[in-house]
């Protein structure tokens, strides 16, 4: 099975020079505009990716990931239901799923892509996906956060692209760094905190295989489970503060476990949540920075137990953020940490720097042959 894998960090703002990386692609940027019809909001960006790269080296690409892992037999059996957005998704999103398919059927697509394979589409993080994460405080306070999304489905780089949501007056509302046809948000930042997500790897000794944990989360979907990526989009269109968001991750009901990572406006808002499919993890779920530790590491396996050999990027991380030391966090340090072999390789999609307090927020495609 294909994985992904996303490296969060979560740091301290501070002042250092600028490095810039050879593979440094800045994204495009759009602005999607909750004032506007849910059918035509991302009218824009599908357009550009499908000028820009066409259907073949972009969506394409996405759909021969799914059918690997979603059994053509499967999807057909499925399809009809995931053809009713509306059965399937809160209904903001299933009317902006319906507009995304109107919008690539009008470019002349609509026979290579359904409104149910488009459906799998934006749940395939509850499908399969794998992540990184830090989090770390310097004396300055302020919060960063920062991270790699990394993925083994070559043609997203093409589907990448920072979006600028605008609320119902088209002011500013919130940022994420998204796939171009996924109306979730995986990676985002509002004026109150940001928020990221890594998958939880190894949680359930019961899911050994990739059908198993499907099954899981098909289960925990009709038992009124939440897409992670459609949750935490209303959480930051919502607002709250840090604290009240926080409280609403550990308790809300998802598909599947999954990491969430958050940084607040400084101090100790930062906070790895390790969740189940219920709530957050009895004896974990919580993991902040405090007075002792300037700094938290995630990466897809429980921080309480070893890594598997074949995948440790928790060591490189640790080492880099202790050479970093407390004094010398900054954007730049963590950007360092986030640019070392293996935490950046050839899967690596995007990496995304936010600060809330300081309302920073950028994103750079990563090119695979630069690694």
């Amino acid at each position: 099975m294909q994985s992904a894998i996303c490296l969060f960090v979560l740091a301290a703002l501070g002042v250092a020079s600028h490095k810039t990386l050879a593979q440094d692609i800045p994204a495009p940027v759009f602005e999607v505009s909750l004032q506007e019809p849910a059918a035509t909001r991302w009218t824009e960006p599908v357009t550009y990716v499908i000028e820009t790269y066409g259907f073949d080296d972009s969506f394409q690409h996405a759909l021969d990931y799914m059918f690997q892992i979603v059994p053509e037999k499967t999807l057909k059996k499925l399809e009809p239901l995931l053809e009713k957005l509306e059965a399937v998704f809160p209904a903001q999103y299933a009317e902006e799923i319906d507009g995304i398919h109107g919008v690539l059927a009008s470019l002349g697509y609509e026979d290579r892509i359904s409104k149910g394979e488009l459906a799998v589409v934006n749940l395939i993080y509850e499908l399969t996906v794998f992540c990184t994460s830090i989090v770390s405080r310097a004396p300055g306070g302020e919060i960063v956060h920062g991270r790699n999304l990394d993925y083994g489905i070559t043609g997203l780089q093409n589907l990448t692209a920072t979006i600028n949501f605008l609320d119902s007056s088209g002011s500013p509302l919130f940022s994420s760094s998204s796939f171009v046809g996924y109306v979730g948000v995986l990676t985002g930042m509002n004026s109150q905190f940001s928020v990221s997500v890594d998958q939880r790897e190894m949680v359930d000794q019961e899911d050994t295989t990739a059908a198993a944990g499907m099954v899981k989360n098909l289960v925990s979907a009709a038992s009124g489970g939440s897409s992670v990526g459609m949750f935490l989009r209303d959480q930051l269109e919502q607002g709250k503060s840090f604290a009240d968001t926080l409280e609403a991750v550990t308790k809300e009901r998802m598909i599947a476990p999954v990491y969430i990572m958050m940084g607040g406006l400084g101090g100790d808002e930062a906070a790895v949540v390790t969740r189940d499919r219920v709530g957050e993890d009895e004896e974990n779920g919580v993991w902040t920075i405090d007075e002792d530790n300037y700094w938290r590491l995630e990466t897809n396996y429980d921080h309480w137990i070893d890594v598997p050999s074949d995948d440790n990027r928790r060591d490189p991380v640790n080492a880099c953020m202790a050479a970093a030391g407390e004094g010398g966090v900054s954007v730049e340090a963590v950007r360092a940490c986030l640019s070392e072999p293996p935490v950046l390789n050839k899967g690596t999609i995007y990496t995304t720097l936010m600060s809330a307090k300081e309302g920073y927020y950028d994103t750079i495609v990563r090119d695979p042959e630069l690694v």
